[in-house]
Parts: C-alpha cells; structure tokens; sequence
C-alpha cells in the first residue's frame, strides 16, 4: 500500500478549512467546505483503527472521499488525472513551505502501520461482542427519564419494558472503570469490543463520558447477536442527537463501523425498512412488523449482505420507510433560522431553499440505493408514504413512520399509502 508523505491534515491546512478543534484521536472535525456546517458533522480522519485513512465525510450534506478528491473538487481539477495532479500539486505547496516531505519508504510504511495497530485493536468479531454486551446490559438498567422519553414517543409501559429487555439501557459515566473491572472479573476480555479501551493508567473504561449520557439503542443482527449500539443522548453534542458506542482513537479501542440492526422475527417474507436504530424498534413495537433500521440512508453496503442472506431464508418483498423528507416540499419559508440568516439566497416569489433541496435529495439517494439493491436481488420493494396531499406533498405533521404509528404529530389520523413495487428512481 503506498502511503503519501503528507496527510489530510496538510491538505485542510493548504486549503485554509478551518479546524473546530484538534484531536489526538486519528480524526478532527472542521467547518464544511462544501455545505459550510459549522456544527462539527465534517469529519476529517486521519487513520481508524490500526488503519491509514485520510479520508472527509460531512453527514449533513454527504459530501465524502479520501484527501485527493477533497483537493481536487476544491481546486477545480478535473480530468483523468485529476487525482494524480491534486497529488503533485499539494507536494509542490508543501515543498514551497519547506516541510519535511521526503518519500516514504516500504520499511518506513510496515512501522507505521505496526505502530498504529498497536495503539488501536481489530475489532472483534459478533460472537465475541454479544457475550460482552449482553454482560455489560445486566449491569445497567432504564433510567425514569429515559422510560419517560420513551413514553412521548407513544410507547406504552409494556412496550417500552420489552425494550429494556431488548437492551435499551441508560449509560453510567461515573461508573465507567467499575463497569470494566466486573466484566474482567468475570473472565470477558475488553480487547477489540468497539465501546471499551484503556486509559493513560493502562486501566480498562467503557466509553461513557460526559457528552454522551443518554441511553443505549441495541443493534442485533439477524443472528441475534448484539453488533454494537447507538446512543440518544440527552443533550445535542456538535448537532448530533445520537452517538455510536465506540472507542475509536483510544488506545486498545476500534469503531462498531455502523452496523444495521433488525427488530422483530428475521424469517419474514415482508420486510420494513427504515432509518435509524431507535426508530426501527420504536416501529416494531407498534406494529408488531419487523423493521430493520439502516443507520442512515447513506449506509447501503451492510444493507445489501442483509438482504441477500435474508433473501435465502424466504424473503420476497421490502417496505422503504424511510423519512417523508423524500417527499417534502422545497419552497423556501424562511424556516430554518440562523441559516436562513446566513443563506445568499434572498426570498422572491417562493424561491427553492437549497438546505430542504439538499435535504431531500440525500434521502432520495439512500432510497435509490435500497430500490437498486433490490433490484438486483430479485426483491420486490415498494414505496410506503404517509401525511401526504394530493398530490404526494409531504404535509408536515408525521415524519417518521414511529411518529405516524403512534399519532404524533399535528394532524388527525392521516392515511399511509403503499405504492406499486419500485422499478425506477426516486424523484
């Protein structure tokens, strides 16, 4: 593997992107330069777990690739040889600067990658986190708070008592060593369990902190093994409502890698799909359908080895339940605040709102992702829709299919519509 003798961090500086905050963890957050988010959602990764990455990811607007796209699309080359260009234009700049930028050689290469493996741990595999986790959720239980969150969702008491036993427990940060101790008294080995790592004493912790107290959402396989979980956290950390338990950039640690989570019996011929962990089990436990929540409509490569296993054991037809933002209307309403504020666009004559077009058009991708794969396995899958005008106009009151399963919204009782199976894209 060839590693160049700069890293994405030359290039955001070369590039004058502005850093939020530094970070010894291997990656760093910065302000978008493509959708200008200043909430920390571009992510800049430097290396992740044992691994040289140099890669961006913005997850509001989706922009991502590895540093030479991210110099190339600034600097407008284009071209064949755009990357190889982008290459030689950045070692040019950091020559000009006079930086150490000698060539890196084959042995300078196997002692950094030794170097970085043995700071992080490959992660384990799901036989091994399952045991861990499962240990881990019998030490923790469902805080009155989060039962009362759960609660305004419009889940019931008994339903939200299966979801404590599913493992929707309330993380503990101030017993984050104590935690790990019992888990290792009882024989479990914490290396390579995405959410565990060892501090600067070279004791074990579980990754509560302070930012993201909240409570656990389990992501089990279609195996029935628990995979990793997110986090909704109590407060919105750099815009982010949820995080995944995950040690990434701590020494010993690794990320769970956003695995998808299925709620309900995997020996379906029907299936729902929808976004978001919490979201799928919510949908599961008012309809009593089994959901699979994809982590985000940009993740597909998971979804497709789910599906195609899921496919063997007898499935025919998927259900897309993703958000009603695929179908929200585009108008600008001067409804989105500060950005609105910030936005170069001046009202005229219901001019579009390039946020809710953006918006919008992210979400018809992972849709057109879910029809493709589909597609190609031979799956039926048909579009479902709800609180809708008529003319297919999302109306506002009833975003996710929870939110329309359990009546919340602004609205009276509106009705969900299945269309015919999907052949063709999203739009």
């Amino acid at each position: 593997m060839f590693i160049p003798p700069f890293s994405i961090e030359d290039v955001a500086d070369l590039l004058s992107i502005q850093r939020l905050q530094n970070s010894s963890s291997g990656s760093f957050p910065v302000v978008c330069p493509f959708c200008g988010d200043r909430r920390g959602k571009m992510n800049f990764c430097v290396w992740k777990d044992g691994k040289i990455k140099n890669t961006y990811h913005c997850y509001d607007c989706g922009a991502q690739g590895n540093m030479l796209q991210l110099y190339a699309e600034l600097s407008g080359l284009s071209g064949e040889k755009r990357y190889k260009n982008a290459y030689w234009k950045v070692m040019r700049m950091l020559e000009k600067e006079q930086k150490d930028i000698l060539p890196i050689s084959k042995k300078q290469e196997t002692e950094k990658i030794a170097e970085l493996k043995a700071f992080s741990a490959e992660p384990a595999d799901y036989r091994k986190r399952d045991q861990v986790y499962r240990a881990l959720l019998d030490m923790l239980h469902l805080k009155k708070e989060h039962k009362a969150d759960l609660a305004r969702r419009g889940l019931t008491l008994d339903q939200i008592s299966h979801m404590e036993d599913l493992g929707f427990k309330s993380t503990s940060p101030d017993e984050s060593g104590s935690l790990a101790r019992r888990l290792l008294k009882q024989g479990y080995s914490l290396n390579g369990v995405p959410g565990f790592y060892v501090n600067r004493n070279g004791d074990w912790r579980v990754a509560f902190y302070g930012y993201n107290v909240g409570y656990l959402c389990p992501v089990w396989t279609i195996e029935n093994e628990l995979a990793g979980f997110q986090i909704r956290m109590d407060h919105p950390f750099k815009g982010m409502k949820y995080a995944w338990f995950t040690s990434s950039g701590k020494k010993k640690g690794c990320s769970s890698k956003s695995p998808a989570g299925i709620f309900g019996n995997s020996d379906v011929r029907v299936l729902y799909v929808t976004e978001g962990i919490l979201k799928a089990a919510a949908a599961y436990e008012l309809t009593g359908k089994t959901f699979l929540g994809n982590p985000g409509v940009g993740h597909y490569k998971e979804l497709e080895v789910i599906l195609k296993e899921m496919r063997g054991w007898g499935l025919q037809t998927v259900m897309e339940c993703y958000d009603m933002d695929k179908m929200m209307q585009v108008d600008c309403r001067e409804d989105y605040h500060e950005e609105c504020a910030r936005c170069q666009l001046k009202r005229e004559n219901g001019s579009l709102c390039p946020m809710k077009l953006r918006k919008r058009e992210d979400i018809r991708i992972g849709c057109n992702h879910l029809y493709r794969i589909c597609r190609e396995l031979g799956l039926k899958c048909i579009r479902v829709t709800w609180d809708t005008d008529d003319h297919g106009n999302w109306l506002g009151n009833f975003k996710g299919i929870d939110d329309w399963q359990a009546g919340r919204g602004n609205a009276a009782d509106t009705p969900m519509t299945a269309g015919k199976a999907s052949e063709r894209k999203c739009a």
